[in-house]
């Protein structure tokens, strides 16, 4: 009877575990997917400012956009924006000749959007023809996207 009741004891606390692993799993996935749509979602509202401008669409690039999201968290962090200091080295190994960047923090990605093209020196970021890719990184903080967008081409 006492090995039974062992037994029962380390089934369930193996089940327990388990348990809890997909749970924790669950809940790590699913900002991770979160953040790839609030990233798409900019992507998408700078490509339809572009589009409607009559310029090209520009392609994502995923390995820049990580740094982009790291810069992002680190103004949430300290709670106020600021550009990207070594642009030009975060943009080594892509072929570019032209880079800019976007810092911006609102309410909404829409809103934020729309504040970058009533700013001259965003929206000439958003609209330069010369540029042909962009890396996006966006994190949630305290009810407000934190946004940097970077540009080249």
């Amino acid at each position: 009877m006492i090995a039974t009741s062992i037994g029962r004891r380390r089934v369930g606390a193996l089940v327990f575990l388990l348990a809890a692993t997909l749970v924790v799993q669950g809940m790590v996935a699913r900002p991770a997917g979160a953040a790839a749509r609030q990233r798409q979602e900019m992507v998408g509202l700078t490509n339809r400012d572009r589009v409607e401008r009559h310029r090209s669409r520009l392609a994502l690039n995923l390995r820049l956009s990580r740094y982009a999201k790291r810069h992002s968290r680190e103004m949430a962090e300290r709670g106020y924006l600021f550009h990207t200091p070594d642009l030009s080295s975060r943009l080594k190994g892509v072929n570019w000749s032209v880079g800019g960047e976007n810092v911006g923090v609102g309410s909404t990605l829409p809103g934020l959007e729309s504040a970058f093209m009533h700013s001259a020196p965003h929206r000439a970021n958003i609209l330069r023809k010369a540029f042909s890719h962009v890396a996006v990184g966006v994190v949630r903080a305290s009810g407000k996207f934190w946004v940097t967008v970077i540009f080249y081409g």
